[in-house]
């Protein structure tokens, strides 16, 4: 059946409906009576489902109008449950002598033969009856004048500015002298520390939205380089203590085992950092209870080390100075000039174009944001997208923003701009966001999780030209956009994960429960108790519990459940096969679960999603070739290292994430001809006819491959029938279908390795994104690529004439560049290059300098630089015009500090001269020796030598 849209408004009855319309096709030799039951149903549920949508972009309801909308969701989730179930037991009835499945409309041609459709008759009736009531008492309901929210025009892409303005937040607006002030604090100078005081503590203290730890991230990036250890973990209001602790063993360098406990990880850190130089940040913590643990394991007996905290509790920040010596710093809010200057960057890319007409609507607008960066940041950019520029309109904004509060303005302020945020997303939007409810507090959630996660669920609305999938990542930029979710990990030029805040997550958790959306299993470890129904749509496991009440809790709910996501290891789960409706199957980190627990998978019918990454099972079972409808599979980071030969029958497969080291099977793969996204397995791994086959997915648009070439020579590589040779074969085929991103990277061996990217490597002329390293040269046909949007290479040689090909590609907008050799001045000139790339980054450079007019509308600039004596330091940023957001990280000798000193305080004097006043972001790392200098003259000597 035709894939329909769910949402938290209207819940499945779009879905229910196009069910029931493909049921009353003629084709379905229906009884006549059941025939004219599913006309009615689908009557009236088509103005019921009118009204929830009207419903559904209220703020406000009456308890009447809430209960009536809260029963009739139930009821279409009923009716659909009803209708997948009965396709199931008719499957297993009407399964041939041969075992196969009959197909859904060959199914309900039998229903009259079927003795289970005298129970699916019965079951309509009382469905019917159900309706029927809801019905009489819709008629009864007062609901004029009621009308929805303009839909609003989506983006393709992340608006480059959003990144930047998250870092606006939080490298210069009003954090630069309170970050100055810190490290000067903070960083003692020669003979200043004593042994009274060898680890300085200091906790920052304000409230939700402020700041905090955006201000104690940019202290740790600006001086993390001069420790040995370093670490930034957040704790949030139900720590797991145990989980929070391997975070920092991770970060410094403590080999951990999964059965160590709290005390054998504080004696291993204590251990570890016993004589080393360290800084650890430990991010929103709400209680002195879990520091008393954390700050056991940092010893304070290590000169010149460093701890900072954020939390909201002053008494919570005392507590944690006490225990190590130190001090707290109140966090206060933006001042009028700042709140100015943030405002009015996201609404008109400047602060000096406001309006004179919008002048002072905006001062009342910020008065009522309080110096909240989170507030402020989330009304402009409601403002930017939503509202059209217009003294009236933006009055009508501030009228509906509650005003400050005494005890509480921040509270208030940040329910009523994100209840304005929220109400003002299209329906679609809505419902993705409220979707977010399910991760945990300070949860890094990758997109692409994410968004196939959105698909499965039924969340995406198909777009003519576009994958579902595609279509979910225009929906994940929009919230970016909207500062609704903040990017997190970027690369490339792409956000690939993002984070909620803790305060716009709170006020989806409160919206996610008050619609019965979303139930979440916390760490209180009582079972919820939903306001209008006893039944789970969707559950969310956030912490440990072996209670029997919640054990019979979680079977009493399985029957119900459409999505499962689990953060916590939770025996209670299985078996799975129980969990007869479910579409999404989160299953990641679940360290408990093992090859059983995948037993009779196959009976999960409407399984669309299915991860079991960082598990310990080691072997899919044969029947996952029987979950027809799955589309996205995740075994990354499991023990499993062979697919099952059954793999290949999962035609609707959209999705596939495995490991390096799993290998397909020899034949059959072709068959998958849904699979739009295959990530990321080594070829010389695989069977040759599964390379061979790899040709023939037709509709595979992104594609990751790891190449180690260690043991073969040169001539290995090209005879026709060799695994390069097929590999690159298929690689052209697939070049002519829908081909659009490769992802090509070289092993993670200690023998160097190179691709051979000569002219065995086919020319795929309709990519969009190309990432591969490492390489030699650069290839003859790279400049034929004029598709390419993204670029990301690492290369051994590069040549003043390789940056004139890649400055000739029309469409480059994102250029990754890392470079193996390159002594000679890296000189960005103004010839008509690169006139659509936005953001640049590039390493291993010794200097660059960009001439006038050069890269004309470069927004980004990632440099990466050596820094020695005898080379020019002058970078040309002025040259740059379209430049908001700089970042430079300088390796040096530490005799080098004043040089490098001087640079970073010429490169602040330029972009502060800058129109656009672009952000900095400048670190550096100090090594004891000047080896720099001495490689330079080596490179330098090597490239005279080869000339």
């Amino acid at each position: 059946m035709e894939k329909a849209i769910v949402s938290a408004a209207t819940g499945v009855m779009s879905s229910v409906l196009a069910k029931l319309a493909e049921l009353l096709q003629e084709e379905y030799k229906l009884a006549k009576g059941v025939r004219k039951d599913i006309e009615y149903l689908k009557t009236e549920l088509s103005v019921m489902n009118n009204l929830l949508r009207v419903l559904g972009d209220l703020e406000e309801l009456d308890d009447l109008n809430k209960g009536w909308r809260d029963t009739v969701r139930e009821l279409a989730y009923d009716i659909e449950d009803c209708i997948d179930r009965s396709i199931t037991r008719l499957s297993h009835a009407a399964s041939d002598a041969a075992g196969r499945r009959l197909s859904a409309k060959q199914l309900v041609r039998k229903i009259k033969k079927i003795r289970v459709s005298l129970q699916v008759a019965h079951q309509i009736q009382e469905l019917k009856a159900r309706v029927a009531e809801e019905s009489k008492r819709h008629k009864r309901y007062k609901l004029d004048g009621l009308v929805g929210p303009s839909g609003a025009s989506p983006n393709n892409k992340v608006d480059l500015r959003m990144c930047a303005l998250w870092v606006e937040t939080e490298k210069l607006v009003g954090l630069d002298e309170p970050r100055d002030e810190i490290i000067r604090w903070l960083m003692p100078t020669e003979g200043e520390v004593k042994p009274s005081q060898q680890v300085r503590t200091l906790s920052i203290v304000g409230c939700a939205g402020l700041g905090k730890t955006t201000l104690a991230k940019q202290v740790y990036e600006k001086i993390k380089g001069d420790f040995d250890c370093k670490a930034l973990v957040s704790v949030s209001l139900n720590p797991q203590i145990k989980d929070v602790l391997m975070k920092i063993c991770s970060q410094v360098g403590v080999t951990t085992s999964m059965v160590d406990d709290e005390p054998i990880l504080v004696d291993k850190l204590r251990e570890h950092l016993q004589h080393k130089r360290y800084i650890v940040v430990v991010d929103d913590i709400w209680d002195s209870g879990p520091w008393k643990i954390i700050g056991d394991a940092l010893v304070k007996a290590s000169p010149g080390s460093i701890i900072i905290i954020t939390t909201r509790l002053k008494d919570v920040a005392q507590s944690c100075c006490s225990s190590h010596g130190g001090c707290v710093y109140d966090m206060k809010p933006l001042d009028d000039d700042n709140s100015k200057r943030l405002f009015f960057k996201r609404i008109f890319d400047t602060e000096e174009k406001c309006p004179h007409e919008l002048e002072g609507v905006s001062k009342d607008i910020l008065k009522k944001c309080d110096g909240i960066p989170l507030a402020i940041i989330s009304i402009s950019s409601f403002l930017a997208v939503d509202v059209r520029r217009s003294p009236d309109q933006w009055n009508k904004v501030k009228e509906s923003i509650s005003s400050p509060l005494p005890g509480n303005q921040s509270v208030e302020t940040m329910k009523s701009v994100l209840s304005l945020s929220y109400f003002n997303l299209p329906r679609h939007l809505r419902t993705c966001l409220l979707y977010l409810s399910a991760f945990p507090e300070d949860c890094e959630i990758e997109r692409d999780r994410l968004v196939s996660r959105w698909v499965a669920e039924g969340f995406v609305h198909p777009e003519p030209g576009k994958t579902l999938y595609e279509v979910g990542l225009k929906y994940f930029n929009v919230l970016i956009n909207r500062s609704l979710i903040q990017p997190w990990k970027e690369e490339d030029g792409l956000v690939l994960s993002c984070q909620v805040h803790d305060v716009i997550l709170n006020f989806l958790a409160s919206k996610s429960f008050e619609e019965n959306f979303l139930t979440l299993l916390d760490s209180s470890g009582v079972p919820p108790s939903p306001l209008h129904s006893n039944k789970v749509r969707r559950l969310s496991l956030q912490n440990s519990y072996q209670a029997e009440n919640v054990v019979s809790w979680i079977k009493s709910i399985k029957p119900h459940v459409r999505s499962l996501a689990c953060f916590v290891d939770c025996k209670e789960l299985h078996p799975l096969s129980k969990f007869e409706v479910v579409r999404v199957l989160d299953l990641e980190n679940c360290g408990s679960l093992r090859n059983i627990h995948l037993e009779n998978i196959e009976m999960l019918l409407q399984l669309r999603y299915l991860s079991i990454r960082r598990t310990s099972v080691s072997e899919l079972p044969i029947g996952i070739g029987q979950v027809q409808r799955l589309e996205t599979l995740d075994i990354r980071e499991t023990e499993v290292e062979q697919l099952p030969s059954t793999i290949v029958l999962l035609e609707k497969l959209a999705r596939l994430f495995v490991g390096s080291k799993v290998k397909f099977p020899a034949e059959g793969f072709g068959k998958m001809k849904g699979l739009e996204q295959l990530t990321c397995f080594m070829v010389r791994k695989q069977p040759l006819g599964f390379l061979k086959e790899l040709g023939q997915l037709t509709n595979l648009e992104i594609l990751e491959a790891i190449w180690e070439d260690y043991n073969m020579g040169e001539e290995d590589y090209y005879y026709e029938g060799s695994e390069w040779g097929i590999f690159t074969s298929s690689l052209q085929a697939l070049g002519s279908h829908k081909l659009h991103s490769l992802y090509f990277r070289d092993g993670q061996s200690e023998i160097e390795i190179c691709i051979p990217m000569d002219s065995s490597f086919p020319a795929l002329s309709k990519l969009r994104t190309f990432s591969i390293g490492s390489f030699n040269s650069l290839p003859i046909w790279m400049g034929s690529l004029a598709n390419l949007e993204l670029l990301n290479l690492g290369i051994s040689e590069f040549t003043e004439d390789d940056m004139q090909v890649l400055g000739g590609m029309p469409a480059l907008e994102v250029l990754v560049l890392s470079i193996g050799i390159y002594t000679a001045p890296f000189t960005i000139s103004a010839s008509g290059a690169f006139q659509r790339l936005k953001s640049f980054k590039v390493d291993s450079l010794y200097g660059v300098l960009f001439m006038p007019g050069s890269m004309p509308n470069l927004r980004h600039l990632h440099a990466q630089l050596y820094y020695t004596t005898g080379v020019s330091h002058d970078l040309g940023l002025q040259h740059l015009a379209s430049l908001v957001k700089v970042r430079i990280y300088v390796r040096a000798w530490r005799g080098s500090r004043g040089g490098v000193q001087a640079l970073e305080a010429q490169t602040r004097s330029v972009l502060d001269a800058h129109p656009n006043r672009p952000t900095l972001d400048f670190n550096s790392h100090f090594t004891k020796g000047d080896h720099y200098s001495r490689h330079f003259t080596r490179l330098a000597i090597k490239q005279v030598a080869t000339k």
